[in-house]
């Protein structure tokens, strides 16, 4: 299964070719409430009813996700953090090292690839936070890669998934 989760307004949208399960973030979703019931009670999803119940299903079995975002200090804009925030069920409550740092254990085990592509007007060193928040990203989430694409304008994106 492949994933396109983005932030775009409808015209932009358009553009974007591929065979995608599509998530529009910018839709209206509560955000996280920290209750970490997706861990305890209700094991891999949301106790939240609502359209990003079951992110962190979707996630753990999409072999590619796509992450279209406009860029926000370094990093996604807040529908698109919403999303991910909203998919820690993606994980296990417990710990593993990786590249010597401690992270959590994948839930699922399929293998995935990230493509995130970021539009919008930016620095030089926000496009370096914004690699590096997706790099962090990819290990935190135990993807087999990730790749990180910069545009001025959202409507320049086209031709994923081709």
């Amino acid at each position: 299964m492949q994933i396109l989760i983005h932030d775009l307004p409808e015209p932009c949208f358009r553009n974007l070719s591929g065979e995608f399960q599509i998530i529009d973030a910018a839709r209206k979703a509560a955000p996280c409430q920290g209750c970490f019931q997706c861990w305890t009670k209700n094991a891999g999803y949301c106790a939240i009813a609502d359209e990003l119940q079951h992110s962190g299903a979707i996630i753990g079995n999409s072999e590619k996700i796509v992450v279209v975002s406009q860029l926000c200090y370094g990093g996604y804009s807040a529908p698109i953090k919403r999303f991910f925030d909203r998919s820690i069920s993606e994980s296990l409550p417990f710990f593993t090292y990786r590249k010597g740092k401690t992270y959590h254990l994948g839930r699922y085990k399929t293998k995935r690839k990230l493509s995130v592509y970021f539009y919008g007007d930016c620095s030089a060193f926000e496009r370096e936070t914004a690699r590096e928040y997706v790099e962090r990203q990819a290990v935190n989430f135990d993807m087999d890669a990730h790749e990180v694409f910069f545009v001025e304008r959202a409507e320049e994106i086209g031709g994923i998934g081709r």
